[in-house]
Parts: structure tokens; C-alpha cells; sequence
């Protein structure tokens, strides 16, 4: 983690993927540098970067980064909302769920629902504002864990079908 937050002297920018998807839909919007992509894969837990990030830029007093931009989907978004290293159970979306505005009844049909089958309820049914709400509380729980870094977090939200950012933090 160390090598990324030595790279920064260029960057000051710092965007953790969790996956090449991830990566590439940031980039079609924000253009970054390569050095300043941080990307998991498949056997790397993307909430285990994310801590490493956040213990490296708490303990240095050097270079750290002055935004740090998360590119992630939608399970990956729970975990960091929930702030869970594991898989969030369906009571725990559900819960994210009713503090984001979700209706009751909404709820109700969800009650049942693996967490994977909620994103694509939320998104084709253009429910926008309850995934930015998502991505805002995933925003808060990284900064609050930042201490008194004047770091700035923004989150995002990609979708694998569109291959492109749906929801964000901005």
C-alpha cells in the first residue's frame, strides 16, 4: 500500500477499483493517471484495501492523498456502507435500505431477496436517490475512519450490465 501512497506525489488523487469493470467505467468519466488506480481482483477483498488504505494514510505523516474516489459494485458498496469485511446479510441491506427512504411495503418484497437481486429492483426501477443515498453513507463511514485527515471520499457506484457509473457520492 505504502507503493501507492509514494506515487501520490504526482497524483494527489487516489482511486481504489474493485475490479477492472470498476476501472475502466472511472476512467471513461474522470480520466486519472494509471499510478493513481488502485484495483483488486478476484482474491483480494476490496474492504481489506480499503482498511490498509486507511491505517497507511492515518500513521504517515508524509504524503497522503487529498481525495481518495472508490469505484465499486454494488455488494462491495454494502460492505462499505455496513462497514463489513464479509458478505452484508439481507437484514443489514434492509436495514441501509430503510435509513436511505425505502418504503415499507418496498421492504416487504425485499424481505426474502439475496442482496444481489436488490440492486437490480433499485435500478431499473429508477430509484437514483435511495443508490446516491447508498453511496453517501459509504462516503461518511470512510471519512469517519480517515481521524482528522482533510482527506475528501467520494463513492461510486457501477453497474455490470452498463459497464458505467450509476450512482455517486458527488
Amino acid at each position: 500500500m505504502l507503493y501507492f501512497l509514494e506515487n501520490l506525489k504526482y497524483n494527489h488523487e487516489l482511486v481504489i477499483c474493485d475490479s477492472e469493470l470498476s476501472q475502466q467505467a472511472h476512467k471513461e468519466l474522470f480520466r486519472f493517471n494509471a499510478e493513481a488506480y488502485l484495483i483488486t481482483d478476484e482474491t483480494t477483498n476490496v474492504f481489506d484495501i480499503i482498511l490498509s488504505t486507511i491505517n497507511s494514510c492515518n500513521s504517515t505523516s508524509g504524503t497522503y492523498p487529498t481525495k481518495i474516489h472508490l469505484t465499486l459494485t454494488w455488494e462491495n458498496l454494502l460492505r462499505l456502507s455496513l462497514w463489513k469485511a464479509t458478505k452484508p446479510t439481507t437484514g443489514d441491506a434492509l436495514t441501509l435500505l430503510r435509513n436511505a427512504g425505502i418504503t415499507s411495503q418496498e421492504l416487504q418484497l425485499l424481505r426474502t431477496a439475496d442482496i444481489n437481486d436488490i440492486f437490480p429492483y433499485l435500478y431499473y426501477g429508477k430509484q437514483f436517490n435511495i443508490l446516491r443515498k447508498i453511496c453517501h453513507t459509504a462516503k461518511r463511514e470512510m471519512e469517519n475512519h480517515l481521524k482528522d485527515r482533510p482527506i475528501r471520499v467520494d463513492c461510486h457506484l457501477i453497474a455490470d450490465d452498463t459497464k458505467r457509473i450509476v450512482a455517486s457520492s458527488l
